[in-house]
């Protein structure tokens, strides 16, 4: 049984926004690590808690499409479990979704490795990169 159309786009769209606060985290994060380079304190702390609302974006949308799943019908739910944490497309109308993930996944990928960086420079003992070693 295929997915409904209006469910991939639905999803699609979501993690669509989900991208665009994965970009908006990821510029404000080199913009960080440039200030850090810098020594540039107010902004550090300026860019810190600029980068505190993409974070709680996606979290909302994040619980969005939790609640969004868990709404549908048992198989349908099932595949867009399996969709969104990553499964290959089983039809062409889900491949945009199964690559818009992949580019999200790629990209928070990046984002925190960049962050990992920037918080072991600032502080390379009390980094919570260092205590958890991740």
């Amino acid at each position: 049984m295929r997915m409904d159309e209006k469910i991939l786009k639905d999803l699609f769209l979501k993690t669509r926004k989900q991208y665009i606060k994965l970009l908006e985290f990821f510029d404000l994060t080199q913009q960080l690590g440039e200030a850090v380079d810098r020594k540039d304190e107010i902004s550090v702390q300026m860019l810190m808690h600029m980068r505190e609302d993409p974070i709680h974006s996606l979290t909302e949308i994040e619980a969005q499409l939790h609640n969004g799943v868990l709404k549908l019908e048992e198989e349908d739910a099932i595949r867009a479990h399996q969709l969104l944490t990553g499964s290959e497309p089983q039809s062409k109308e889900e491949e945009p979704l199964c690559k818009q993930i992949a580019q999200n996944r790629r990209l928070l990928d990046r984002s925190q490795e960049l962050d990992r960086r920037i918080s072991l420079r600032m502080d390379k003992r009390h980094s919570f990169y260092s205590t958890f070693r991740t």
